[in-house]
């Protein structure tokens, strides 16, 4: 095949094919916690997020953008992706007093949970309007958009909160 020709959309490959890479997807995230969890306690809370954060999202983004040649990329996204929701989590301390940061936790989530299903019925409702292979292209634009906040938002904390 030419290099310089687009790879084909994911939705070509036959079924099994395409079920693989989601089972390495979700195994990579069911390794990633395992695996990268004492890395979060070594780098810090902050740094890891912004190193797995940044790893996975040029991953996802190159995998679903790059068409089925690079689903590899895609799948492989889910290893970093894993540590992301729990350290995110774990993140809140850093920005609430002791005393305040489960009532915070409980809350964070639960907007977060809100704003999940939000998204889900407004993609699903996308993919009602516009089709799959047009609306899969919001998820890189959400990753994109996550990982650029968080670094955004990260900047103005000092390293010494970091390892907290």
């Amino acid at each position: 095949s030419n290099s310089s020709q687009p790879s084909a959309p994911p939705s070509t490959m036959p079924l099994e094919r395409r079920t693989n890479y989601l089972a390495v997807f979700f195994g990579g995230v069911m390794l990633g916690r395992l695996v990268l969890s004492p890395l979060v306690d070594r780098l810090g809370i902050l740094k890891s997020m912004g190193v797995f954060g940044s790893l996975s999202a040029v991953l996802y983004i190159a995998g679903v953008v790059g068409g089925a040649a690079a689903m590899p990329l895609w799948a492989a996204s889910g290893f970093f992706l894993s540590i992301l929701y729990p350290t995110l989590v774990m993140s809140i301390r850093l920005f609430f007093p002791h005393g305040q940061v489960a009532g915070a936790a409980g809350t964070i989530i639960s907007v977060a949970s809100l704003f999940d299903i939000l998204f889900n019925v407004g993609f699903g409702r996308l993919v009602d309007t516009l089709g799959y292979g047009v609306s899969i292209y919001v998820l890189p634009l959400a990753m994109a958009a996550f990982i650029i906040t968080f670094l955004a938002f990260s900047r103005g904390h000092g390293k010494e909160q970091q390892k907290n």
